[in-house]
Formats: structure tokens, sequence, C-alpha cells
């Protein structure tokens, strides 16, 4: 009966261990622009979100120019989020994108729109 008793409680203080931490896991979204106009420009900076602990999702539209970020806030914040961002060379927020980052961009992503041959945002334009 005592160990019935006793696994009983710890069973019920992992619960309250559990549910707490569950709890201070809260999940924030953030919106911002960017300058991202093209498929390959979603990829890299998909690619700097999700390289950050705590993110969970990313989406990025490209007629409005805006992302859209969900992400744990014990773990991350929007501060790195948007630094991510504009270390991959791309405009997030009030962040402006990383100058020799952005210059080894493809035409199209490095805000040079059409220079490029094979850039997915220069088709069909001289």
């Amino acid at each position: 009966m005592k160990n019935f008793e006793l696994m009983r409680t710890i069973l019920l203080a992992m619960s309250i261990l559990f549910l707490s931490a569950n709890l201070r896991a809260e999940k924030t979204t953030i919106s911002f622009k960017t300058n991202a106009i093209c498929g390959m420009c979603i990829d890299r900076i998909e690619d700097a979100c999700y390289a950050i602990q705590g993110v969970k999702n990313v989406d990025i539209d490209l007629e409005t120019k805006m992302i859209l970020v969900t992400f744990n806030d014990s773990k991350t914040s929007e501060e790195s989020i948007k630094m991510a961002i504009a270390d991959a060379g791309y405009m997030a927020g009030n962040f402006a994108p990383n100058p020799i980052v952005q210059e080894s961009l493809p035409g199209c992503c490095g805000g040079k729109q059409g220079e490029k041959a094979g850039c997915s945002a220069s088709e069909g334009k001289k």
C-alpha cells in the first residue's frame, strides 16, 4: 500500500512538472516586411529561420512581401530571427540585409532584378 501511495505521489509530481514546463513554452507569432521576390529567396529565408531552435513555422507572402514567423519565445526572440534573416542577405523589418551576403545572392535575390539569366524572377524580362 505504501508503494502505491509513493508511486501515485511521484506520478502526480511528474505530471505537475510536465504541465508547468508546457505552460512556459509560449508560442509567439510575428510579422514584418522583407524584400524577398522569388522562390529562391523563400528557401534561403526559411533555411535561416528553421536553423534557429524554437522556430515552429515560417510563411512568406511574395505578393505583400510579408513574413509570418511562429516561434517558442522561451527558446528564441524576434530580434534573433530578424538578425538571421538579415545575415542571410534579406531585409527583415527594420533589420537591413548584410550587404556582403546580399551582393553574393543571385541577381533577383540581391535586389538586382532581371540582371542574371536563369533567375526565376528575371524570366521574360530584358
